[in-house]
């Protein structure tokens, strides 16, 4: 055979194993813990948890939000609990609140967001209650406020995968080894980008640390007890069960989020619940949107903003401006009527949000700058007025206007004339819709589907036994042997013990030499009183 030929033949072989799929897994019973979520949130969740069940495993799902039209293979436990919570929350408060109030809002009995008695809540229910006699091969998790979930894994002697929907693993670093450095990663928290002054690395850095010590010195230990009530004694902590941690699916992409350090066991699966093939518009909206002439305007605040909830002068604000506007407008509004609404505007209580993005009238998305939102908006290429209220929001809106396709409007001053003069600029100026189509050629440009990657990565996990290979070692430190404390203390300690040497020894030549002279005087002196 030829050298020619050889060559040839390899290349063809070559060609053939790339093309070979994996192995398929066996299917699984996998029960899915999403309890305390938002209604957003479990949009991403439940894009892998119905292909899962589509690919033939078995799926049980506790949820605060629970689907219609599932798969056979597909139950669901109901919390409602959760959703009575979220219900009760009041966005357009909570946005007045300042940074610390929302960090410490935890401690608050009542809130939504205290882990501590809600995932307790959960548990206690009678359907939850009856999983610890059941059995699963893989446990999915979100990363926030399910943690007294986590246990679920070891009951079962199970693999764990964790999903971060808000695209950020700083809470946790420690837990899963992997490397949020503060010096350009920012915490979703605080409205900073990767470049950060001094000032801002220096509050920054100090706010991944006061959380850490939050969650381990004052959550962790009232969880802990939670979870040896419900599963025993021998319950590991959920210290220990984090950094057993087999995946986390993180719902970013380096477009979108700013980029950073990925050990092998995390991976970006950002726009997840995005379809190839939406679903066509009902018929009167296709209807109002085809019909937009000079172009249409999408506004959504989100899942969790009511309309109810919004002050009536700013909805006379949103009303004054859009009645000026030539667009026609959709405006997601849960309340039966809208004050004043102006014949350009049409309401909905529930609207599909990627179908209408997909429209080619629809020239503007008016978003609350929601991470999902505005996954959306740039897999459609759609420009953004981003009004953040709380959490992430703020982080996300900023991304998207230093990306040079979005504006900012704070809700605190939103009048008529803030709104027009933002949706004008943003509408007139081509270099917004310009950098939205730049930055979708960059979100699409991907070897993979989100949805496939982290099908693939999952059914590694089962495929693997929990993949233990994909653990980095760094879950095993302590956090001063992560962030070498201790060697740059010895090498401080080396460098400064010849200074302090030197010092001394210079000290002592001084002192010496000083007392020579001294002794070199006084000697003198009597020597002149003797004569």
């Amino acid at each position: 055979m030829s050298s020619s030929t050889k060559t040839n033949f390899l290349v063809v072989l070559l060609v053939i194993t790339a093309t070979i799929p994996p192995p398929e897994v066996a299917a699984a019973k996998i029960l899915g813990f999403f309890g305390i979520s938002s209604r957003s949130h479990n949009n991403f969740f439940n894009a892998l948890n119905v292909e899962l069940a589509n690919r033939g495993h078995e799926l049980t799902v506790v949820t605060a939000f629970p689907m219609k039209n599932t798969p056979k293979n597909y139950r669901q436990i109901d919390v409602k609990i959760v959703r009575e919570l979220f219900n009760e929350i009041n966005m357009v408060k909570a946005s007045k609140s300042g940074f610390w109030t929302q960090i410490f809002r935890w401690r608050e009995p009542g809130e939504p967001a205290n882990v501590m008695v809600v995932c307790s809540k959960v548990l206690k229910i009678p359907e939850v209650e009856a999983l610890r006699s059941e059995n699963f091969d893989l446990l999915l998790v979100p990363m926030y406020y399910n943690d007294c979930a986590y246990p679920f894994s070891w009951l079962y002697n199970a693999p764990m995968v964790m999903m971060a929907p808000s695209g950020d693993a700083s809470h946790f670093e420690i837990g899963i080894g992997n490397p949020e450095p503060p010096s350009y990663v920012p915490n979703k928290f605080l409205p900073y980008t990767d470049h950060m002054t001094f000032y801002q690395r220096f509050i920054n850095t100090f706010t991944a640390h006061l959380l850490n010590f939050l969650r381990f010195w004052f959550i962790f230990p009232i969880i802990d007890e939670d979870i040896k009530e419900f599963f025993g004694p021998d319950a590991p902590s959920v210290v220990e069960l984090q950094k057993n941690t087999s995946l986390l699916i993180l719902n970013g992409h380096f477009c979108l989020n700013y980029p950073r350090p990925f050990v092998p066991a995390v991976i970006e699966a950002g726009g997840m619940q995005i379809k190839k093939d939406v679903k066509p518009l009902p018929k009167d909206l296709q209807d109002f949107l085809d019909g937009a002439k000079e172009g249409a305007i999408y506004f959504s605040m989100g899942s969790i903003l009511q309309a109810k909830d919004m002050p009536l002068e700013k909805v006379k604000a949103f009303v004054a401006a859009f009645a000026e506007l030539p667009q026609r407008i959709i405006w997601k509004w849960e309340v039966e009527k809208l004050p004043g609404q102006p014949k350009n505007v049409k309401t909905g209580v529930w609207l599909p949000q990627q179908a209408i993005l997909s429209h080619p009238n629809v020239k503007l998305f008016i978003t609350h700058g929601g991470l999902l939102s505005t996954q959306e908006a740039s897999y459609y290429g759609m420009p953004l007025v981003g009004i953040p209220m709380v959490g992430d929001q703020m982080l996300n809106v900023i991304r998207s206007q230093n990306m040079g396709y979005a504006l900012q409007l704070s809700y605190q001053n939103l009048t008529k004339e803030t709104i027009l003069n933002t949706i004008k600029k943003v509408l007139n100026e081509p270099s917004f819709s310009k950098n939205a189509k730049k930055l979708q050629t960059c979100v699409r440009d991907q070897q993979q589907t989100p949805l496939e990657r982290a099908v693939f990565w999952t059914e590694y996990v089962l495929r693997h036994n929990g993949a233990p290979h994909l653990r980095s070692a760094a879950a095993d430190l302590e956090w001063y042997q992560v962030h070498l404390v201790d060697v740059y203390a010895v090498l401080a300690v080396l460098v400064a013990l010849p200074l302090v040497l030197i010092c001394l020894i210079i000290k002592k030549l001084c002192c010496s030499k000083r007392k020579f002279h001294e002794n070199s005087s006084v000697g003198k002196k009597k020597n002149r009183s003797s004569d």
